[in-house]
């Protein structure tokens, strides 16, 4: 049972922290949370087998225990509507600062740590079209991003900002 709170506990934190960066958990979370639920529902219900309490007898008390967790599940589920971006176990959200050589571009992104770089550059094309092409690269405290690593491997931190470069060839 302890196993399953603390599944529990480490769920809800994640959703309060991506809640804090304004992010959102996809679905599959909303099911882990009712997944989670029902093993805390069977160990309670095991845990009163266990003492010996009759259902008839403590009614009262199931029926306290049962409202309250369905109203931290609705609590729950409404938070988990929010959240769009799915933290596995290890994973943060971080913002990277985009700038062009220039100074006419200013980008801003929340991703996670794990992303490849290659799918941010996507997203700052899509938004900034003048910049695509194989002209420009990418620099990070002086070195040069490699597009196909995360930005964990890139060594991209939180608010670090990333300077995109055009080509003198």
């Amino acid at each position: 049972m302890n196993e399953v709170i603390n599944n529990y506990k480490i769920l809800n934190e994640q959703i309060i922290e991506a809640r804090k960066n304004g992010i959102f958990i996809k679905q599959y979370n909303k099911n882990k949370l009712i997944e989670i639920n029902e093993l805390l529902n069977n160990e309670i219900k095991k845990f009163y087998d266990s003492q010996n309490i009759k259902e008839g007898k403590d009614n009262s008390n199931n029926n306290i225990i049962i409202k309250k967790q369905e109203k931290e599940i609705n609590k729950l589920k409404t938070k988990l509507s929010r959240y769009p971006i799915e933290l596995s176990k290890g994973e943060k959200l971080i913002s990277i600062i985009f700038t062009s050589s220039d100074e006419n571009m200013y980008y801003s992104i929340i991703c996670k740590n794990t992303q490849k770089f290659s799918e941010l550059e996507k997203k700052l094309y899509k938004d900034y079209p003048e910049y695509s092409g194989n002209q420009y690269y990418f620099m990070i405290n002086g070195n040069i991003v490699n597009k196909v690593k995360s930005l964990d491997e890139n060594k991209i931190k939180n608010n670090d900002i990333v300077i995109l470069t055009q080509n003198n060839i």
